[in-house]
Order: C-alpha cells, then sequence, then structure tokens
C-alpha cells in the first residue's frame, strides 16, 4: 500500500513538469506550420501576380473536377429490358450457335465423296486406295518437280539420322528448337541462290504469312501482281497495309501504279510521310504456271524507289541453270531481290521455307517472324533430306533440270494438239493448267441456261476420272472460293517431273484426249 500511494504522489508531482514540456513541442510546431503556409502563401502570390490565364485556366480546372465529382453517376440498369420467365424461355429454346464450320455444299460433298487417296507413298508412280484395280498409276498431280520424293538414296539417309535427332524438336528455334543441320542448312540456301543470309522456316505456308507482315505495317504500302497465290494473298492481307493490285504480269499497269503511289506521297509531311513501299509477285504463279518479268521488275524497282518481295515457292529448284530459281532464270543479281521467299516441301520434297535477304533482314525476322518465334523448328530428319537434296541438284543440275523441261515441252506441245482445250503457262514451265475453251463449252448442252464454274469443276472432275482410268491420276485445281481475292477459272492443274519418262509423258497426254473426247462427246 506504501508503495502504491508513493507512486501515485510521484505522477501527480510529476505531471506539471510534463506540461510544461510539451509547451516549446507545440510552440515549435505552430511555428513551422505557420512559416510553411506564409511560403505556400507567398509562393501562390508571386506565381498567379503577373499570369492571370494560369490563374483563370486552374480554376476552370478545378471547377470541373467539382463538376464531375458532383454529377450523378450513370446506372448501367436502367436501360435494362425486364423479361417475363416465360420470355426468358422462348428466347433460350429460339436461340441456335452459328457453326464454326460453314455446311457443305452440294458439289462440296461431292467433291469430297470422291477424293483420292493414296496407299502408301508418293512419288511419280503410286497406288491408290479405292478401286478394285490395285495397278499402279502414273501421277501428274504432285508438285514432285525433281522426284527427290520418292529418292531411295534421300530416304535412306533421312532415316539413318533419326537415331540422332528423333522425329522433331518440340520447340521454336530460338527456344531450344535450333539444331546444327538448321545452320548449316541456311548457309548452304544462301550460298547456293547467292544472297547474303537465309532464315528457315519449318512450314511452307507461314513463311510466306509471316515473312511479308514483318516489314510491311499498316502505314505501308504494297503492290502486288492480282495472280499471286492464296498463301500471298493472306499474308497481304495481314500486314493491314494499303494495297494495289495491278494487272496479271502486266508491267505497263504496274508501272501506272507507282507513278500514282509516288504522287500521292509528294509533299506529306509527319509521322508516314515516308512509308515503306514493296512490289509483291510470285516467280512461277501457282494458278497460271506464267513466269514474272524479273528484269523489268528490277527496272521498275529502281526508278519509283520501291522494294521487292518475290515468292518463289514453285519457282526454287525449277528455274535457272542451276535450278535456284528466278534471279538464275534471268541471270540477274539475287540482292537485287530485298526479300525472296522460297519453299522446300515443292521441287525440293521435304518440308519447310525460308526466306533469303540482306543479314539485317534475317535477323530481324528471328525477333519478329511469328512463323519463325511461335512454330517448332524444322524436323532434324526433313532438315537433312531439303540439305541432300539441293547437294544433289548443285552436283548435277543438267540431268535434272534438262530433263524436267524436256518433259514439259513435249507434255505442253501434245496436249496443244488436243481440239477443246486451253493450255496456259510458260513454254518451260512444269506447271500447266488445262481449261475447256469457250467454243468447247457452246458445243456441249446444259439445261438450265449459262455454264457457271460449279458446272464447268463438274466436268473437268470427268475428266480427272476417265483419265484415272487409263493409269494417270490428275487432279483438278481446287481454291477457297470465299476468300480468294480473284477466283481463278476452272481447270485441270498438271504437274510435271524429271523422274518422269518420254512414253510417260506421252501416256499423260493420250489419257487427257481420251478423256475430254469421251465427256465431252456425252453432253452433246
Amino acid at each position: 500500500m506504501e508503495t502504491v500511494a508513493s507512486a501515485a504522489s510521484f505522477a501527480s508531482s510529476a505531471s506539471p513538469v510534463a506540461a510544461v514540456a510539451d509547451e516549446p513541442s507545440r510552440g515549435l510546431f505552430r511555428t513551422a506550420w505557420d512559416f510553411s503556409f506564409r511560403m505556400v502563401l507567398r509562393y501562390i502570390k508571386n506565381s498567379y501576380k503577373d499570369d492571370p490565364f494560369r490563374t483563370f485556366l486552374e480554376v476552370c480546372l478545378i471547377g470541373f473536377i467539382v463538376w464531375y465529382m458532383a454529377k450523378p453517376k450513370y446506372n448501367i440498369g436502367t436501360n435494362e429490358i425486364e423479361l417475363s420467365e416465360k420470355e426468358i424461355d422462348e428466347l433460350v429454346e429460339e436461340w441456335r450457335p452459328e457453326p464454326l464450320v460453314p455446311a457443305l455444299t452440294e458439289f462440296e460433298r461431292e467433291t469430297l465423296d470422291k477424293a483420292i487417296m493414296i496407299d502408301g507413298p508418293n512419288g511419280t508412280k503410286v497406288r491408290l486406295a479405292s478401286g478394285s484395280n490395285n495397278k499402279p498409276v502414273l501421277n501428274f498431280a504432285s508438285y514432285n518437280f525433281l522426284g527427290f520424293v520418292d529418292s531411295p538414296e534421300l530416304g535412306k539417309h533421312a532415316v539413318e539420322s533419326l537415331r540422332k535427332y528423333g522425329v522433331g524438336t518440340c520447340g521454336p528455334p530460338g527456344f531450344y528448337g535450333t539444331l546444327d543441320v538448321h545452320m548449316e542448312l541456311e548457309k548452304q540456301i544462301a550460298g547456293f541462290i547467292g544472297h547474303s543470309a537465309a532464315i528457315l522456316y519449318s512450314q511452307a505456308f507461314t513463311t510466306t504469312l509471316s515473312v511479308i507482315p514483318c516489314f510491311s505495317k499498316r502505314s505501308d504500302i504494297i503492290v502486288a501482281d492480282e495472280g499471286v497465290n492464296f498463301a500471298v494473298q493472306q499474308a497481304i492481307f495481314l500486314s493491314r497495309s494499303k494495297v494495289y493490285w495491278y494487272k496479271h504480269n502486266d508491267m505497263a499497269d504496274l508501272e501506272r501504279i507507282l507513278k500514282d503511289v509516288n504522287k500521292q506521297l509528294v509533299g506529306r509531311r509527319g509521322k508516314n510521310a515516308l512509308p515503306r513501299k514493296f512490289i509483291v509477285t510470285e516467280g512461277l504463279f501457282q494458278n497460271t504456271g506464267d513466269i514474272s518479268p524479273l528484269a523489268q521488275l528490277v527496272e521498275l524497282k529502281h526508278r519509283y524507289k520501291f522494294r521487292i518481295i518475290l515468292d518463289e515457292s514453285f519457282s526454287f529448284g525449277v528455274l535457272g541453270k542451276r535450278g535456284a530459281g528466278l534471279t538464275d532464270h534471268f541471270n540477274i543479281d539475287p540482292h537485287e531481290i530485298d526479300l525472296l521467299i522460297g519453299a522446300l516441301c515443292f521441287a525440293i520434297g521435304a518440308s519447310g521455307g525460308f526466306c533469303c535477304a540482306d543479314k539485317d533482314l534475317v535477323e530481324h525476322q528471328r525477333l519478329s517472324g511469328a512463323g519463325y518465334c511461335f512454330s517448332a523448328s524444322m524436323p532434324g530428319i526433313l532438315t537433312i533430306a531439303a540439305a541432300d537434296a539441293i547437294h544433289a541438284l548443285e552436283a548435277d543440275p543438267d540431268s535434272y533440270l534438262d530433263n524436267l523441261r524436256d518433259n514439259a515441252v513435249q507434255l505442253r506441245t501434245l496436249l496443244k494438239r488436243i481440239p477443246g482445250l486451253q493450255i496456259d503457262g510458260a513454254a518451260d514451265s512444269p506447271l500447266i493448267h488445262i481449261r475447256l475453251a469457250p467454243d468447247t463449252l457452246v458445243r456441249m448442252k446444259r439445261s438450265g441456261g449459262a455454264w457457271t464454274k460449279t458446272d464447268i469443276d463438274r466436268v473437268l472432275t470427268e475428266v480427272a476420272e476417265e483419265a484415272q482410268k487409263d493409269g494417270v491420276l490428275l487432279t483438278r485445281a481446287m481454291y477457297v472460293d470465299d476468300h480468294e481475292r480473284i477466283l481463278p477459272n476452272s481447270s485441270i492443274r498438271i504437274c510435271v517431273s524429271s523422274a518422269h519418262t518420254r512414253k510417260e509423258v506421252e501416256k499423260c497426254a493420250h489419257a487427257v484426249k481420251s478423256a475430254v473426247s469421251r465427256v465431252t462427246s456425252k453432253k452433246r
């Protein structure tokens, strides 16, 4: 009790001392506050003394903030329509989702039902899974231009590589997907074409889809041939660039558009004053079999300050003395082509694609090429197959290319003798399109009026079926009708190979002649 009392007396005696000690701190705080207030007031007076506009602007800003905070907020539910349970049930009952895939038309269903299945490996001779006759037929429907698809030597070496590289990398090139054979093939392709550098893509279609949007953006300009294939069309669409189309292989029309584009850019200022400008075309056109006049394209490129993007998917390994493509065909320096796109799945018989360009442009694609950054790299077995095919072509180009051109010229000559047909494509192109001549359609009977594209497609399908009975496999050229910018005329596409013999080429021409004669005679 004495201890508690003494503590209480001490506390009562100490409280006046604490109160006195707090007085200086409160006085110091008040002094600091007064000083700060005076400083702020002096700053405001000095700041607004000679600047009435600033005072007005900030008063307006404060007024806007007060108005915005005070105004009533928008209520999302104010405009909602209240439905009864019965109305909700009726709407749910009536709702039908849009199909993910559009329903097939009658003709598309017919085409799918008649699809040809190959039993066994592909090549110049194949066996068909359908039909009682299991004899091999001559294959003139495959892009096997040099016969590498069924080459036993290339196949044996590729199979041996499975022990070292397996069946795939399972990763993009920039993320554990690059093998030594990838880097070797890139150097080999660049050296074969004669360009500075090359980059590999795992798929031919995505090569084109990646390269063009990688360099041509929304504010840039593309002037493209209206006859380019579907992959190039889609790549141009993905670029979101401003696009001008010139008539197929018409250099006068191309020059007219280039002049107009440059006139539109005169006097432009600002961010988009100097857009990138590209001419986009193919080397060997898939849809027509024509060849681009590269010398004139290069001349126009320099005259009007454009860059060239050349898709050599079907000309690489086919055109030129060495098979190096369009630049080899016209003996033009490959460095004149700013971006040269090629495929390894057609003439070379492997898979994937590539782009040849200056080193800086190639390195840019390793960071910005969508197909390179986000797709698994090419399997080692296919990379080795492509390298071996290019080695074989380099070692003996004459044996492959001379025979290919002889076969193409021979078949084209024989087909031109068949009445009622129109033969399209360059003279030495191994891609040949045969179409029904207009007078042939006039002589053929059709109930219901004029011939439609579907009607002509049906006739050409019958022609291919009749040729198959004679031991020759042909195919009607098919397109994504709703997405083609200009839908090509109906045709049968014939692909010649250097592995075909002279007799086999003659047999193909004879089968086409007999098939056309039988089909057209039935419809007269």
